[in-house]
């Protein structure tokens, strides 16, 4: 005699059914994915980069915080007093996090394109961008958390890891674009085609043409800022007895970071479509 199921058997054997049934096309279903163009990553790290830089130095003017006594103050001493402090270290590790996704992203992008022309010389270059890339970008967060006033030694120390890791990673990225005008003529999978081409940059000689400017002026401007400048004041903190050159300094400083933006500005053209 056939033994007849009790009621939760039957509930239990119905659930485990339903849940069968519910789990195949979960197991079907495409992961969820979030698309964006990478052009975007840059442009959001400029945009906060510079909201934090205003909103520090108008906080600072605003209370009235010390700048140091010279008439043209260091962005960093702007940013020794609370609350623009905790705006500063904030706003420039957030900025840090996104240039390192820019750097991975351009050096990404930058080992497609020479491999479609089978430039060994930039993708050499390329490694030397990405590993300097990403020696600059941690720095710039780290020198925005320790500021001049509690840990003013700390800071220079990653000021010099900043800046001269960027002057490699900006001449290094802009060689690199020297070589792929010089190969744009060459064929990519003997089928060159506008659209090819826009997939890959959106204006490969307006790129490299701003690059050699900022460049430029970034050399000179950091030149400046650091090894010339710091050998000429006799204080690297106390700013009394050269307050003229530490004033050409600070307004050398402005100049390399407007000159850091503006190069990272330039990836909307590189990034394409």
């Amino acid at each position: 005699k056939k033994m007849k199921k009790s009621r939760s058997t039957v509930l239990l054997a119905s659930v485990i059914e339903d849940d069968r049934d519910a789990a195949k096309p979960l197991a079907q279903a495409r992961p969820v994915a979030m698309h964006f163009p990478s052009r975007y990553v840059p442009l959001t790290a400029i945009i906060l980069a510079t909201c934090t830089l205003a909103s520090t130095i108008f906080s600072n003017r605003y209370h009235q915080h010390d700048i140091g006594g010279i008439p043209w103050p260091y962005i960093s001493d702007t940013a020794k007093d609370a609350p623009q402090a905790g705006l500063f270290s904030y706003g420039m590790t957030v900025v840090s996090v996104l240039l390192v996704a820019v750097v991975v992203l351009h050096y990404g992008k930058l080992k497609n394109d020479l491999a479609l022309v089978n430039d060994k010389v930039g993708a050499k270059r390329n490694r030397w961008s990405l590993l300097c890339g990403l020696v600059a970008a941690p720095n710039l967060g780290l020198l925005a958390c320790y500021d001049t006033l509690r840990t003013p030694g700390l800071h220079m120390v990653f000021v010099l890891g900043f800046f001269p890791a960027a002057v490699v990673y900006l001449f290094a990225v802009t060689s690199i674009y020297g070589l792929l005008v010089r190969d744009a003529g060459k064929k990519v999978d003997n089928a060159p085609t506008v659209a090819h081409q826009r997939q890959r940059w959106l204006s490969l000689s307006a790129s490299l043409w701003w690059k050699r400017q900022i460049c430029r002026v970034f050399s000179v401007a950091v030149s400046l800022y650091l090894p010339i400048g710091m050998v000429l004041v006799s204080n690297w903190y106390d700013y009394a007895a050269d307050w003229q050159v530490h004033t050409m300094r600070a307004m050398t400083q402005h100049v390399s970071v407007l000159c850091l933006l503006s190069f990272f500005g330039t990836c909307y053209l590189d990034f394409g479509e």
